[in-house]
């Protein structure tokens, strides 16, 4: 739950490059908004891969979504 009580949910759509959009989307969420807890995580194609990470991580928003970031990093064409 997040401060009003509330559940905050987040869904990323698919689309192969949108998912790695993505990640810099949710680093400008994590760095401004640091305490933010995703209570609900769902992801269409490659937003399922973000979703599914995000939501197999503990921790917080910002070092999880870094780990993310370096994994979307390190992927070449060729992977």
């Amino acid at each position: 739950m997040n401060g009003d009580g509330g559940a905050l949910a987040i869904v990323l759509t698919g689309g192969g490059a949108r998912a790695a959009y993505q990640v810099g989307v949710l680093r400008g969420v994590a760095r401004r908004l640091p305490t933010t807890k995703l209570d609900i995580i769902t992801g269409v194609s490659a937003g399922a891969i973000n979703a599914m990470f995000l939501a197999s991580r503990q921790g917080p928003l910002e070092t999880v979504v870094e780990e993310l970031s370096r994994v979307w990093g390190a992927l070449r064409s060729a992977h």
